[in-house]
């Protein structure tokens, strides 16, 4: 990922309705795994700017890992010192070490993400809780992914049949952001269609009026509490959690 997009994520990610949306996604699963717990290991893969250590650090020591080294210089300015720079598909880390494993946004990076996935199974501990968000759906590919380094854009059933394949119980997938699909479809094929030669760039820095942004923040959090009863059919991202489990065989969630 090019360190002027890190930059510009740096200056965002905390008030951003999309970041917030997918914060709110993931403290309602850690909550939910932990909520009478104690302190636990947690692991971020790929850390980006840090910002996991800041809504997870209240349920115990987080650890980051991430190959670039603009990251742990944006992270040394939120403060986090316990990231180190290493490689996601050979993690440095002992096995059944971590009771928490975020990989968000992560998987789409790796060119070998079946290799990443068999580290996360190496690193967790039996009862842990295993989440991840990817973009979804490879006729949404746009300047967005090359900016951001991205290999692929996933299915549902490829990110479960991956996941399972590795031995991982999924207890939750689904798509979200399904309301703003449409309309990233719509915009990226535009562009295309018009013969635009862009610069790779993220989507998520276009300014947009605040009402807007006040919408699409409640549109989230509508789909974020649909998703508690249901699995969106179709969005723009998808999210995941899964436990170690008997040859990759799906469970209820406890």
């Amino acid at each position: 990922m090019d360190c002027a997009e890190f930059d510009k994520m740096f200056e965002i990610e905390e008030t951003h309705w999309w970041y917030r949306g997918r914060r709110a996604l993931v403290s309602a699963w850690v909550e939910r795994k932990f909520r009478e717990c104690g302190p636990l290991r947690i692991l971020d893969i790929a850390s980006a700017t840090g910002m996991a250590f800041r809504f997870l650090s209240a349920y115990g020591d987080v650890r980051g890992i991430d190959i670039s080294e603009e990251t742990i210089r944006l992270c040394k300015r939120r403060g986090i010192d316990r990231i180190i720079r290493g490689d996601a598909t050979v993690l440095p880390f002992r096995d059944q070490s971590f009771d928490l494993i975020l990989a968000l946004d992560a998987l789409e990076h790796f060119d070998d993400d079946l290799q990443a996935i068999e580290e996360i199974c190496r690193v967790a501990r039996p009862a842990a809780l295993i989440l991840i968000t990817v973009p979804a759906f490879m006729f949404l590919w746009s300047a967005h992914d090359e900016a951001y380094h991205h290999v692929r854009r996933y299915t549902r059933s490829e990110l479960g049949r991956k996941l399972r394949g590795r031995g991982l119980a999924v207890r939750k997938i689904s798509y979200y952001s399904m309301t703003l699909l449409p309309a990233v479809f719509l915009m990226r094929k535009l562009r295309s269609w018009l013969g635009r030669k862009e610069t790779p760039h993220s989507d998520f820095f276009l300014r947009l009026p605040r009402w807007i942004e006040t919408l699409l923040s409640g549109v989230m959090q509508s789909e974020l509490a649909l998703m508690k009863t249901v699995d969106l059919p179709f969005g723009v991202s998808l999210f995941c959690a899964a436990t170690p489990g008997k040859a990759g065989i799906d469970q209820k969630f406890p």
